[in-house]
């Protein structure tokens, strides 16, 4: 399965396109694999308002086939939302990284160490993760021990590039932080249902 954006598959409140043509790739060591997605997906219900704030910008895909990954954690129990709590995000574009390549290519995705800020309400927070164009959908996650669980999918930011200096951003809440929907509600329950049926099969 994939937690992700719903805006990966439509523009705004327009109905979803099929995942089918999606391919999810991912290294194994040095070797590169490549799973297509399935048909089934699910995005949350799309409203105006709700898309403004982040609230139904989730979507829940199937691989075709699974892939040889670890899968990240998911409590049944509702997760709290604690400001500074230490997290770790999958982040877009670094500026750090921006223009730097590795023997696989460009840094296109990183991992950084961050903390949550401003916990507005139980389906969205922000973050001072620092990312750019490309992160939409990426998760952040709590440590427990030797465990990953996922706290939620980035949807957006409010980036203010005057304010931020190359490498050098302090968080503001709405002028600089990275958006969040929280894996609570109908995205948490769809996640878990989907879940439980593919392991009945």
């Amino acid at each position: 399965m994939i937690t992700t954006v719903a805006h990966a598959f439509r523009d705004a409140c327009n109905p979803p396109v099929s995942p089918d043509k999606c391919i999810f790739e991912y290294y194994l060591g040095a070797e590169r694999r490549s799973i297509p997605l399935s048909s089934a997906l699910w995005v949350g219900a799309c409203s105006d308002g709700a898309r403004r704030g982040g609230r139904a910008d989730w979507a829940v895909a199937k691989l075709a086939f699974p892939a040889d990954v670890t899968p990240y954690e998911v409590y049944e129990q509702p997760e709290t939302l604690v400001d500074l709590e230490p997290v770790m995000a999958v982040v877009g574009y670094d500026i750090e990284a921006t223009g730097k390549t590795d023997k696989y290519g460009p840094f296109n995705k990183t991992i950084q160490e961050c903390q949550i800020r401003d916990a507005k309400d139980v389906q969205t927070f922000e973050t001072d993760c620092e990312f750019e164009f490309g992160a939409s959908g990426s998760a952040v996650f709590r440590r427990w021990g030797q465990r990953m669980t996922m706290l939620g999918v980035v949807f957006g930011d409010h980036h203010d590039k005057s304010y931020c200096p190359l490498g050098g951003c302090e968080f503001k809440s709405r002028t600089w932080s990275s958006l969040f929907v929280a894996l609570r509600g109908e995205f948490k329950d769809q996640l878990l249902a989907t879940a439980r049926q593919s392991a009945a099969r």
